[in-house]
């Protein structure tokens, strides 16, 4: 099984994976701090346009490096170490889950993890989610391990958990202990198991080391940085984050309800089934309770922390709540492997699971028949010079294959073939994962950031040391990677920049988008030199 599924996951998240360019704004600007961090040789204070940048912690930056320096500069090393441990996930969540749900519930919940539609994306993108969530799933992992086994073996996996977070914080920040702690300690709250077990989690030698391993980076870097440091990284980028809006990402309360059920389509279908387990023990939580019990128990209280915790959050995004989708695998697995029992296929759980399964399903569907008219439509709206979407026959064949596929698992686990329902939904997905990664996403980045990819390479091969590229009210860090060079940034009522800088470089490489345009027109002694796919590139000369 371990085989199989190592087999699914190098195809899901290594299949094509440098095919496209990275995309704006996350992907490239991770990139190119790792690139800047080889050139400048600082392992300490990660870069972004040669510039401090205090958005994370250290860890990753020095992932992609390494990768650099195995695969060279370039989109596959960039997003190796997300494919590697989303790969890693999908095999620790099948060895964790067969422990106490068995081999049917945990390759279930190995299957839902590696083909949701959240885990794709992420593990097949140059951003910190993926790593975040492996380190948290082994902090919880390890913890769950040795608070059920009195095995001395089994305890000492609690250091590999401390060194887990300590990754996770070097990874992401204070969210890294934050959350794990929230998760232990209201799960041990509600098993009344407080003082039986801290005893047990050897505090004082794992907290040494994980200050160990975390501490020295951030002595190291506030040594060089300062106040610059702490402003940017614990005020701008975690408090601020939290507390307030940052860049337009705002929800409501309950923002993170979609976006579950969206995200971990298909497998979100099971969750009604995998709350009645929940529900059904309601009146016995702090009583005796099986392994199997415990653990679902447990998996709740990791969703519903990280859940509720980020709903509180001011600043919203898709990708927040990730490090609750282990979690998530492991209840549909517990859930699936339910559902094989025929006498469970009637319930009201189950058949919510078909109504939402179906409803997901039909909708998705007629979203994709539409997609090339929609796309068009936006296409047209943001720029007329944007080339249209190229998607083919695409979109038409997903809808086909997700309806029959779905449909399928749906009337075969009501007929009680609960293994072809499982195996018709993975195949359903695997099938349009390597569609979508093979057709649709190269249509997408063709028309709207191809362009863009083009410019930066243009400036890289016609700039010479003593000119200057400019984004001009755009927030696009693809420039600075692709062009391999620093960009000046020149904002919206910024303009009079623009002859500061003209006097003190050369030729100037103006990058904006279409919309922009009517304002650069203003700018006196420039001039376009292209316009396309929604850009367009203007300069103060026509030759060096």
């Amino acid at each position: 099984m371990t085989t199989l599924l190592l087999g699914v996951g190098l195809l899901l998240f290594f299949y094509r994976l440098d095919s496209l360019s990275l995309f704006d704004a996350d992907e490239p600007a991770y990139a190119e701090a790792a690139r800047e961090m080889l050139i400048s040789g600082d392992w300490i204070t990660p870069h972004f346009n040669f510039q401090p940048r205090f958005d994370k912690p250290i860890l990753f930056y020095w992932l992609i490096a390494l990768a650099y320096k195995g695969f060279g500069i370039g989109e596959y090393a960039a997003r190796f170490w997300s494919a590697a441990f989303a790969t890693g996930l999908t095999l620790s969540i099948y060895l964790f889950g067969r422990q106490l749900l068995g081999r049917s519930a945990a390759c279930i919940a190995a299957l839902a993890f590696a083909t949701n539609v959240g885990t794709i994306v992420l593990g097949r993108a140059a951003v910190t989610d993926m790593t975040l969530a492996f380190c948290m799933a082994w902090t919880l992992f390890c913890f769950f391990d040795a608070y059920r086994s009195t095995d001395k073996v089994h305890e000492s996996l609690l250091f590999v958990g401390y060194l887990a977070m300590a990754l996770a914080v070097l990874t992401k920040g204070p969210i890294g202990l934050l959350l794990p702690g929230l998760v232990i300690g209201l799960f041990l709250i509600i098993r009344r198991q407080v003082r039986a077990t801290l005893s047990r989690l050897r505090l004082l030698s794992g907290l040494a080391l994980f200050t160990v391993i975390t501490l020295p980076w951030y002595v190291l870097v506030l040594r060089e940085n300062g106040w610059a440091f702490v402003q940017g990284f614990f005020v701008q980028h975690h408090l601020n984050r939290y507390l307030g809006v940052v860049s337009s990402h705002v929800g409501s309360p309950l923002y993170f309800l979609p976006v579950v059920a969206l995200g971990f389509f298909p497998w979100s279908g099971t969750l009604p089934n995998a709350f009645g387990h929940l529900w059904a023990l309601r009146s016995r939580l702090r009583a005796e309770l099986t392994g199997r019990q415990e653990l679902l128990l447990f998996l709740w209280v990791w969703c519903g922390v990280v859940v509720l915790f980020f709903s509180f959050s001011h600043t919203k995004l898709p990708s927040y709540i990730f490090p609750a989708v282990p979690a998530l695998a492991l209840l549909t697995g517990a859930a699936g492997e339910a559902a094989l029992d025929e006498r469970q296929q009637r319930g009201r759980w189950a058949r919510a699971c078909d109504w939402l399964v179906g409803g997901m399903t039909c909708s998705l569907a007629v979203i994709l028949l539409f997609l090339p008219s929609l796309a068009d439509r936006i296409r047209l709206r943001e720029a007329s010079d944007i080339p249209p979407f190229d998607f083919g026959l695409a979109p038409y064949v997903l809808a086909v294959l997700l309806m029959v596929g779905l449909v399928l698992a749906i009337v075969a686990r009501r007929r009680g073939r609960g293994n072809v329902a499982v195996g018709a939904t993975a195949v359903t997905m695997v099938l349009s994962i390597v569609l979508a990664v093979h057709r649709v996403a190269p249509a997408v980045q063709e028309s709207l950031q191809k362009s863009l990819h083009d410019f930066a390479i243009v400036a890289r091969q016609e700039l010479r040391p003593g000119d200057l590229l400019v984004a001009y009210d755009l927030n696009a860090p693809s420039l600075v990677f692709y062009a391999k060079r620093q960009v000046a940034i020149i904002r919206r009522g910024e303009e009079a920049g623009f002859q500061r800088l003209a006097a003190s470089y050369g030729r100037l490489f103006i990058v904006a988008k279409t919309a922009a345009e009517t304002r650069l027109r203003q700018v006196p002694d420039i001039f376009p030199l292209d316009r396309r796919g929604g850009y367009v590139l203007y300069s103060n000369r026509y030759s060096p």
